[in-house]
């Protein structure tokens, strides 16, 4: 009789026709239990002693988010700019025309009836 083999492979990171064996692709769930519960104990505590807070704590992680921050180049920030303001040209000039139409509108109304 022949043996099974087992196989030992590991299916490569996003082959066609790998199977997950129960892992679902994407996001896996969060975490439910001790790290969901500390970290909700954590902001629900008061400051410990020697652990800052308050506004210095604050505008340091400020500083530290703006760091992380994708700032645009200038071409791109130019580019926006433009966008912006063709698109406020536009509707400026749609509310002028609307306004017109209508105060013609209103006028004639008011012609009619004195």
């Amino acid at each position: 009789m022949a043996k099974a083999v087992k196989n030992t492979s590991k299916p490569q990171k996003g082959a066609r026709g790998a199977t997950d064996k129960g892992k679902t692709r994407g996001k896996a769930p969060a975490k439910q239990g001790r790290a969901s519960a500390r970290a909700r104990a954590a902001q629900a505590r008061p400051a410990a002693k020697g652990e800052k807070r308050g506004v210095t704590k604050f505008f340091r992680d400020v500083r530290v988010e703006m760091g992380k921050v994708t700032w645009p180049t200038r071409q791109d920030l130019l580019q926006s700019t433009v966008v912006v303001l063709v698109a406020l040209a536009i509707a400026a000039a749609f509310t002028g025309l609307c306004d017109l139409v209508f105060s013609q509108f209103v006028e004639q109304i008011l012609n009619l009836i004195t």
